[in-house]
């Protein structure tokens, strides 16, 4: 690792201008929303909520303009108080779920108040405390050749907000995961100093709101200022940097089907009726053939072929798979096969299956299930298993059971990353709040309530630094 020197990271530093808030907004596209951002003001008491959205929303309700919304969150003759803003956007609501496009990652560098002390009284940093702070996360960052932010904002108080900025993508699912590795692997560089640290919360957080360049801190009277000079970033490279592996969706990958030549449609001759169906239940020859390689395939993964035994699996194996492919993309299965679970040299396997390469055996049920049980020492009644018709009273307990049982796994999944997310709070001596627990885990603040009694009583999470803050500061200061 490479030491860094003082003269080093203000070097660094000194690359940031203090830039006009528009052009915090000309970045990240602030008064060009193609769907809608929510700003937010704890400071605004008309109407049932301090939430407006600007842009448009596909609900077609009604947006507000930013000048109407800083006049909103005014306190006598100042106007913009404490005022935030989300720098994703969303198609209607504010949530995950909703999100529209990514137009940025960020850390949000938050100082340290000693124990006891609540958001409202928490102190504030002075100017020169607040460029230690600076110096330090930069730092950090070089040491750990991290990419340098798009910028950063000085909130007003002390506390710092660093963006990678991009232009905007469409926020599918698969790419908020990769968002949120992003946002781990920048969080992970970063160890904190005595006065500040970085909140898990506001960071992990994509519908998050932050303090928005040209307002004021209600409580210092500071302009949260924005400090320009990083680069610009493509969110796939800036995933490439950073080691994060971006995976897409196997269903998204775009298949090309060759032209077939037409040919003249030739009559339809009538097909004389089968004693059997299709949708008879009675399984085809393929579906019989598929059914004894998986019951082979599993025999021998769970129980080692023993010396006697390995021509015979790979005999048996490859029949099976004639029934259901060619020839030679069975003869590969098989060989991969071979190399994992069975150990015949190549040219043994050629040897023994060159007479099944020419002929398509067929056997009998009691014939194969002789073969199987003697060969291979395997159980064969699977052969002989049939269904039977259940009532429809049967069915519906069935049913009902199966969905107890799939309610209870997931209640059980949502409880595990709930848990996770919160012992991730602790370990960073983070606040524990329903809202930076909902970010880190990906569920609802909704949901998260719901199981937050029992997160406070799980014996992993109960001590005493455990405690809820007011319901009006859902956002980081």
């Amino acid at each position: 690792m490479k030491v860094l020197n003082t003269g080093s990271v203000l070097n660094q530093t000194t690359l940031y201008k203090r830039c006009s808030p528009t052009n915090f907004n000309a970045s990240m596209g602030i008064g060009q929303e193609a769907n809608c951002r929510y700003v937010w003001s704890y400071r605004i008491k008309e109407g049932n909520s301090p939430w407006r959205a600007i842009g448009h929303r596909q609900s077609g309700k009604s947006t507000t303009t930013l000048s109407k919304f800083y006049l909103d969150a005014s306190i006598g003759r100042d106007c913009s108080i404490d005022c935030f803003i989300s720098p994703n956007q969303f198609f209607d609501w504010r949530n995950t779920k909703q999100l529209a496009s990514l137009h940025a990652n960020w850390l949000e560098i938050d100082i340290n108040s000693p124990a006891g002390v609540t958001r409202e009284n928490k102190k504030s940093l002075t100017p020169e405390e607040e460029s230690e702070v600076i110096k330090e996360v930069f730092g950090q960052l070089q040491l750990a050749e991290v990419p340098m932010p798009t910028g950063y904002v000085l909130s007003g108080s002390g506390g710092v907000h660093l963006y990678w900025m991009y232009p905007g993508v469409e926020a599918y699912k698969w790419r908020i995961n990769s968002w949120r590795d992003i946002t781990s692997k920048l969080v992970s560089k970063l160890n904190g100093g005595k006065n500040w640290h970085v909140d898990l919360g506001a960071s992990k957080d994509p519908a998050r709101v932050l303090r928005m360049p040209g307002t004021k801190h209600g409580s210092t009277r500071r302009t949260v200022e924005y400090y320009d000079g990083g680069h610009t970033y493509d969110f796939e490279d800036l995933a490439k940097q950073l080691g994060v592996k971006i995976t897409k969706p196997t269903h998204l990958k775009l298949v090309t089907q060759p032209k077939k030549e037409t040919q003249a449609r030739k009559a339809k001759t009538p097909k004389a009726k089968s004693d059997n169906p299709p949708n008879s239940g009675k399984h085809t020859i393929g579906q019989w053939w598929f059914k004894i390689y998986t019951n082979v395939l599993q025999h021998i993964q769970k129980n080692p072929v023993k010396e006697g035994m390995r021509d015979s699996a790979a005999f048996i194996i490859y029949v099976a798979l004639r029934h259901i492919q060619d020839a030679d993309s069975a003869f590969n299965r098989v060989r991969q096969i071979n190399e994992r679970l069975i150990g015949l040299t190549d040219d043994e396997l050629a040897r023994y299956l060159k007479t099944a390469q020419n002929t398509l055996y067929k056997y009998k049920k009691d014939s194969i299930s002789e073969y199987l049980s003697r060969q291979l020492g395997m159980d064969t009644s699977f052969l002989y298993q049939s269904k039977t018709k259940l009532t429809p009273e049967e069915v519906a307990i069935a049913r009902k059971a199966s969905a107890l049982t799939t309610a209870k796994r997931k209640a059980e999944g949502t409880l595990s990353r709930i848990l996770k997310a919160a012992r991730e709070l602790l370990s960073d001596q983070s606040p524990l709040t329903q809202t930076s627990v909902a970010a880190i885990c990906g569920r609802s603040e909704r949901t998260v309530r719901r199981y937050w009694k029992e997160l406070l009583d799980h014996p992993v999470i109960r001590c005493a630094s455990i405690y809820s803050p007011p319901k009006e500061c859902p956002v980081a200061v």
